[in-house]
């Protein structure tokens, strides 16, 4: 997904509904980006400021309706590889609202299970940012986690190569 993420947004595509119900599997097990419904071409942020994703996946702009630009698929991407990481479905039953208030003002983000690899860990924190300019691009995280799969003697999955966590099976409340 990673990859994927940073070929949209080497031409400027910003999905702005980035999620784990959004990712899937083809025959052969590789990832496909679904649901290009609500993506848009990343011009000048002060354009773009209207919401778009499943409220718990929001960078903090999106819930502000601030501008906002490809920084908020890279936020949203950060939860997927939690949820990826520790096979849940973060803030399942928690309402908009009460979402939008604990990471506006509390800072709210999931909590990383302590055997979660420290470069792994880091990776998600930096891509879940409270600012933006703060939040690397696509193409850096690609790099940080082809890093870290080297680091790991290649146990994550080539590309080309199916392999898979398949434990979304429940379906998310709608908004």
């Amino acid at each position: 997904m990673a990859r994927g993420l940073s070929y949209l947004h080497s031409r400027k595509i910003v999905h702005r509904c980035v999620k784990t119900e959004n990712m899937l599997l083809d025959d052969n097990l590789n990832l496909k980006i679904a649901d290009f419904g609500v993506a848009c071409i990343d011009y000048d942020p002060k354009d773009m400021t209207a919401p778009a994703v499943t409220p718990c996946y929001m960078a903090p702009e999106l819930l502000v309706g601030k501008p906002y630009n490809h920084k908020c698929d890279v936020y949203s991407f950060g939860i997927c590889l939690w949820e990826i990481y520790c096979c849940k479905i973060l803030y399942m039953d928690v309402k908009f609202d009460n979402i939008k208030s604990a990471v506006l003002k509390k800072h709210l983000r999931p909590e990383i299970p302590k055997c979660c690899p420290r470069d792994m860990a880091r990776i998600m924190r930096r891509c879940w940012d409270a600012e933006p300019v703060s939040r690397p691009d696509m193409q850096e995280v690609v790099a940080m986690l082809e890093k870290l799969d080297t680091k790991k003697d290649h146990r994550m999955v080539p590309v080309g190569q199916p392999s898979g966590c398949f434990c979304f099976s429940i379906r998310r409340r709608s908004f």
